[in-house]
Formats: C-alpha cells, structure tokens, sequence
C-alpha cells in the first residue's frame, strides 16, 4: 500500500511513495519509500526502503523489529541489510542492538553488526 506508485517497464523497477506499507509473509516493512526491482521473469531481485524506515522480519530463528535511515533486501540471497541509526529488538529476548549497519542472513540466522566511526555499537543482552 502506498499513496504514490509509478512503474517503469523497461526497466523493471517498481516505486511506492508516502506511507508505504509492504508485507511479504511474515515481514513487514513501513518507510516513506521504497522501490523494488524485479528480474526479467518478474521475479523479486531486490527492495530499497529510505526514509523513516520501521520493520518487522522473521529468519529461520528469530523475529527483529526496530528502525533504520535505509533497509535494503537482497531476495536471491535472502539478505537483509539495515543502515543508518539501526536499532533492532530480537522480540523472542529482547536483546537489542544499535548500530550504524547490520546485516541478517535469512537463510541461516546470523548476523553481522558494524557501529558507527566514532561511537561503537550497543548490544544489550537480558540474562536471568
């Protein structure tokens, strides 16, 4: 869902604008923005979300909720990159993290977080 869409043939690019809504599944992903890009076959190659950018998403272990500046979802690899003041809740035991960008693998549940230059990332880790 969108207020704004247009649609370039040629190129295969999709673009959604202004309270955009998207949902495949269980993920769910809001920003002002986001174009997909499909392949020639009119398969999903890849989503760019920017702009005010709240997600939820699932891998084969987890469900992640939070925000980011840009999330960007590679579909072939099934990879989700967030960028830009991230801060991702692991809702299964509310760990959070703050970073500049991470990096979750769908396929095999892991993750790769980088902080940002001068101020390094926040893990925080609930233990009983």
């Amino acid at each position: 869902n969108s207020k704004h869409f247009e649609y370039n043939q040629t190129s295969n690019i999709s673009i959604f604008r202004d309270d955009v809504n998207a949902t495949e599944g269980f993920d769910n992903i809001l920003t002002d923005k986001l174009t997909v890009y499909f392949t020639k076959d009119k398969k999903l190659s890849k989503l760019i979300a920017d702009g005010n950018v709240r997600f939820k998403v699932k891998d084969k272990n987890s469900t992640y909720e939070g925000t980011s500046k840009k999330l960007s979802y590679e579909a072939t690899k099934e990879i989700f990159i967030f960028e830009g003041d991230v801060h991702i809740k692991k809702l299964e035991d509310n760990q959070e993290l703050f970073g500049q960008k991470v990096v979750i693998n769908k396929k095999d549940g892991t993750a790769n977080v980088v902080g940002k230059k001068n101020k390094p990332l926040k893990f925080i880790i609930k233990v009983n």
